[in-house]
């Protein structure tokens, strides 16, 4: 039973997590993460890029900055806290009894896996113009408790195995942003244009359980498919408007890919592979990830079975780059602190664009010379909630935040976002 739950138990988890909505509003910079994301309208320089590109005209920008591998992740189970997701890994180091206490904490409807990775590979900003690259992959993975059940325990004669809700979606693409600012009288305007580079789109899941009953011998057949795309391209545009009303105090609009064009590319392939007993108590986790890489061949509607064509048919609906309305103020009591709030939300629908529909979130900075520390919450307006922190020591910005995004059949969703960057800006700024 340990080699079986070891390796299979590996295999399905490694599957979710590749899978792998967001873990909340997963932000592109350290510092918006620390203040619970009402950064709006603090961010000047290259963070202004992805959020609104009007703030580099703002007063106060640096003449020049940049910022160098940020990277953010963020992850949230349902049931399951993550220290058991990744213990999943590894079930023949666990005794029966956290076996057990797995199975009783995932809902009766099943657990889901959540996963968001944004890398902001470099960002610049020099005057009135910003440049940047960045990577984001998104995903989701539901796990039917029976299918948990059936790893862990085995396959038991005579029991009715009924896995319907294991599936996933999983999107990355790469994100090529140019920015230009300038002021207009007392109000600062701002554009982005974005290249999108489609990475791979995947959807994935359980398409069909046969029960297997003697005369032969008896087993359950577990099969799993996805149909994926690979590449795709298109542009987006961002605009924004900033001001300071008052001295010390900002407020700050955008609204993120007002127009987009981005497809993914028709051509589909497809994968499958399937689960027996001999997988479930000596299989490993190499082979059946193999013979499921070994699987991929063309995708053809004509000849896929039912289960396998809807998944193609789900594969595009609602993955464009996501059109996000962001609205934050800013106000500066005395020159090292910062009170901030925010607002964003998603004005049409994308399955990549994040796990909450909305956010408003309140944050606090303080400078003391080269450290920066910040705090923050956020809420989706309904039962998810983020409390996060942050400081800065020099050129390293780190951030984390807890995420509890509400319960299902009495159990909550939770997890964490971490994100570090290194940056640097001249000391000089603009008027």
């Amino acid at each position: 039973m340990q080699m079986r739950a070891h390796r299979v138990g590996a295999a399905l988890v490694a599957a979710a997590l590749a899978a792998g909505h967001a873990a909340a509003q997963v932000p592109l910079t350290a510092r918006s993460l620390g203040m619970g994301n009402a950064y709006l309208g603090v961010a000047l320089g290259q963070e202004a890029l992805f959020l609104n590109p009007a703030n580099i005209a703002l007063p106060g920008n640096p003449h020049w900055s940049f910022s160098i591998p940020t990277f953010t992740a963020g992850a949230t189970a349902l049931g399951l806290s993550l220290g058991q997701v990744n213990s999943f890994r590894d079930f023949g180091e666990l005794d029966q009894g956290e076996r057990d206490q797995i199975l009783a904490d995932i809902p009766a409807s099943g657990t889901e896996l959540r996963a968001d990775v944004r890398v902001p590979l470099v960002a610049l900003q020099i005057r009135r113009f910003a440049l940047g690259v960045s990577y984001a992959f998104q995903g989701n993975h539901t796990l039917d408790r029976d299918i948990v059940d059936l790893l862990v325990n085995g396959y038991q004669p005579g029991r009715v195995y009924s896995i319907r809700n294991t599936g996933g979606l999983a999107a990355s693409y790469m994100d090529f942003a140019a920015a230009y600012a300038r002021r207009v009288g007392p109000v600062a305007l701002g554009v982005t244009g974005h290249y999108y580079r489609g990475g791979t789109l995947g959807r994935m899941g359980v398409v069909a359980v046969d029960t297997i009953r003697p005369p032969a011998q008896p087993d359950v057949h577990v099969t799993y498919a996805g149909v994926h795309a690979e590449g795709g391209s298109g542009f987006g545009v961002d605009v924004g408007a900033a001001m300071r009303p008052a001295p010390g105090v900002t407020l700050s609009g955008s609204l993120s890919n007002v127009f987009n064009s981005f497809e993914w590319d028709a051509d589909l392939r497809q994968k499958s592979v399937t689960l027996t007993s001999q997988d479930y108590e000596s299989g490993s986790v190499e082979s059946v990830l193999t013979r499921f890489d070994e699987s991929e061949r063309a995708f053809d509607a004509a000849t896929a079975v039912d289960s396998v064509r809807r998944l193609a048919a789900d594969l595009e609906r609602d993955t464009g780059p996501p059109s996000v309305l962001r609205l934050g103020a800013a106000w500066e009591p005395r020159p090292s602190m910062v009170v901030a709030a925010a607002y964003q939300g998603n004005v049409a629908n994308s399955r990549i664009g994040g796990m909450w529909d909305q956010s408003l979130g309140v944050g606090w900075q303080q400078r003391f010379s080269f450290v920066s520390l910040r705090a923050g919450v956020a809420t989706d307006l309904e039962d998810g909630g983020l409390l996060s922190g942050g400081i800065t020591l020099g050129p390293l910005n780190l951030g984390l935040a807890r995420v509890h995004d509400g319960d299902v059949d009495g159990r909550p969703r939770t997890g964490w976002v971490a994100t570090a960057s290194l940056s640097a800006r001249s000391n000089s700024v603009m008027p």
